[in-house]
């Protein structure tokens, strides 16, 4: 067989993987396999353009093989397309933005995944005092990174930490008045927060910090999932002012994220602006949106920037928000869809289950 010929399989061969792949996120599994899929839409739509072109370049008499091939690579790409389209620039906007904000009613906010294994501590503490957020939200913090940022004490006298060995260690930072705990939604070694944050100008706002476990050769989606489902529940439950912040493992446009604003009924504010792809930043190809901001309809927003390398595999990203609601008034429904409400009850117990299981086997 010759170069040319070896060559069509291959194309045929990469073609079908790529529409195989796009579509298995659609099945309705925790598996780590599949799950993993919803992260590089982006990057397997660009390679289907370039398999749409090579599919017209090696066939010009258009056989009918071909043509089907095409036509299912034209079916994947429009997929992919329509789950990363709604952020674009020139779609709506889903939080609204705001020019100016009373001093009493902004909020600042900066989150970083630091990479437990890196040793540039003061690019974060330089980082800190440059932007100087109201809340700085600082993850995979080992029992080394909890002693080199003791200096941010000073500027940030409210604050909670729990340093752990397994990168989800987690320390929350605060300027205003801060009360609330950290604690194991659902799995031991895995922290979360949820505190309250007193406004300069009297409101108080609840905020949820997260970090939960990825989809991994091993371990499956159900923790994460159930995790973002219980603290959307939580939330709209609430009917307060909240924000939730974090590295969720989990990219805006998968089904657990939209389920989650389903549930919480709260509002992502990359919407109409942009991707802010803040992982891998050692690998410019390989980047999605993993660390997240999503607010309750109190909120408006005037800025977002994803921030310079710190050494980690993340970069840090910048919200700077305004409320615009009383944070006391209930903005949303008191629950969602029966069939929302139905598919969040079985992730929660399939997740619950899943770390049991777990446990019992470690």
């Amino acid at each position: 067989m010759g170069r040319r010929k070896w060559g069509r399989w291959a194309l045929i061969g990469l073609a079908t993987l790529l529409v195989v792949l796009s579509f298995l996120p659609a099945w309705q599994t925790d598996r780590w396999w599949v799950r993993q899929w919803d992260y590089p839409r982006l990057q397997v739509a660009s390679l289907l353009v370039v398999i749409l072109l090579l599919l017209f370049w090696v066939d010009p008499k258009r056989r009918r093989g071909y043509w089907a091939l095409f036509i299912g690579c034209a079916a994947a790409m429009a997929w992919q397309v329509s789950h990363f389209l709604a952020y674009l620039p020139l779609y709506p906007r889903e939080v609204a933005s705001v020019d100016s904000c009373p001093v009493g009613q902004r909020l600042s906010l900066l989150n970083a995944n630091v990479l437990m294994t890196n040793d540039d501590y003061s690019a974060v503490l330089a980082m800190a005092v440059a932007r100087k957020p109201d809340v700085l939200l600082l993850l995979e913090t080992g029992t080394e990174w909890k002693a080199a940022m003791a200096p941010l004490k000073r500027d940030y006298p409210y604050h909670l930490s729990e340093a752990v060995p397994n990168t989800y260690g987690m320390m929350l930072f605060s300027r205003l008045p801060m009360s609330g705990s950290i604690t194991n939604l659902i799995q031991p070694g895995v922290p979360s927060a949820k505190v309250e944050i007193a406004l300069p100008g009297g409101e108080r706002i609840l905020l949820n910090a997260l970090h939960p476990e990825p989809p991994w050769p091993g371990d499956d989606s159900g923790e994460r999932d159930a995790e973002l489902v219980m603290v959307g529940r939580e939330v709209r439950d609430s009917g307060r002012a909240s924000i939730v912040m974090g590295d969720l493992n989990d990219v805006a446009w998968s089904q657990t994220s939209q389920l989650f604003k389903d549930v919480s009924g709260m509002g992502d504010p990359r919407i109409g602006r942009g991707f802010y792809p803040t992982f891998n930043a050692k690998y410019p190809l390989l980047r999605w949106p993993l660390d997240h901001l999503f607010v309750s309809p109190h909120f408006r927003i005037s800025r977002i920037d994803v921030l310079e390398s710190i050494g980690s595999d993340h970069f840090p990203i910048y919200f700077d928000l305004c409320l615009v609601a009383p944070a006391g008034k209930r903005l949303v429904k008191p629950s969602a869809s029966g069939e929302t409400e139905t598919e969040a009850s079985s992730e929660i117990r399939e997740g619950k289950q899943e770390a049991a299981e777990e446990n019992r086997g470690q």
